[in-house]
C-alpha cells in the first residue's frame, strides 16, 4: 500500500505542477495543493489503487469517481479551496460539466497508480 500511496503522491505533484503551468486552476492559499496531493493524490486514491486487485477495476474506477465528484463538489459548494478561471478548463465550460469531467480523471487516477506500479515494480 505505501508504494501506491507514494506513486499516487508523485502522479498528484506532477498534475498539479502541470495545472499551475497551464493555468487550469487556481488555488486560495499556497498549501491547499500540497494537502491535495498527499491527502487525495496519496492516501485516498493510493488506498483505492491498494484494493484493485479485490476490488476489480470497475468498482475501483466507480469509488475514486465518487470521491472525485464529492470533493469537486465540495469545494464548489463550500470550501472553495481552488476555482476555475473564467469557468473553463480547456474546452469544458461551467461549474457542472467541469465537475463532471473532472471526477471522471479522478477515476482514472488509481487505474494510473496501479498501472505505473506494474511498469517500475
Amino acid at each position: 500500500m505505501l508504494r501506491c500511496v507514494i506513486i499516487g503522491i508523485v502522479i498528484g505533484a506532477v498534475a498539479e505542477l502541470g495545472a499551475r503551468w497551464l493555468q487550469l486552476w487556481v488555488y486560495k492559499r499556497p498549501h491547499y495543493p500540497i494537502v491535495n496531493v498527499v491527502a487525495v493524490f496519496g492516501i485516498i486514491m493510493g488506498s483505492i489503487a491498494a484494493l484493485v486487485p479485490s476490488l476489480g477495476i470497475a468498482l475501483a474506477f466507480v469509488i475514486a469517481f465518487a470521491v472525485g465528484l464529492l470533493c469537486e463538489i465540495v469545494n464548489l459548494t463550500q470550501l472553495h479551496w481552488w476555482s476555475f478561471p473564467g469557468e473553463r478548463v480547456a474546452f469544458i465550460h461551467g461549474h457542472a460539466a467541469i465537475v463532471v469531467a473532472i471526477a471522471l480523471l479522478w477515476g482514472f487516477v488509481p487505474l494510473l497508480i496501479v498501472a505505473v506500479q506494474a511498469v517500475a515494480f
